[in-house]
């Protein structure tokens, strides 16, 4: 299955393109979870803390379907 990737905050020097705005097309198993988007994209795992399929805040262990729309957030602090 195909899905569309969009990475944020500190993961986003990790995207392998010129226009890191860009979401990337990523083919994974049927059956993947978000947490399977990490090696396939060779993320640090300790950077990927919350993740929004279809723009709906999810857990990593959450499972994928055909065409989703998932964003990639690492640990966001503020103050």
């Amino acid at each position: 299955m195909k899905v569309h990737v969009k990475l944020f905050a500190l993961l986003r020097q990790h995207h392998p393109g010129p226009n890191r705005s860009e979401p990337l097309a990523v083919e994974l198993p049927d059956g993947a979870a978000v947490a399977d988007l990490i090696p396939a994209l060779n993320l640090p795992a300790q950077l990927v803390r919350h993740a929004f399929i279809n723009n709906q805040q999810k857990t990593l262990d959450t499972q994928l379907a055909e065409s989703d729309q998932v964003s990639l957030f690492s640990p966001v602090t503020g103050g």
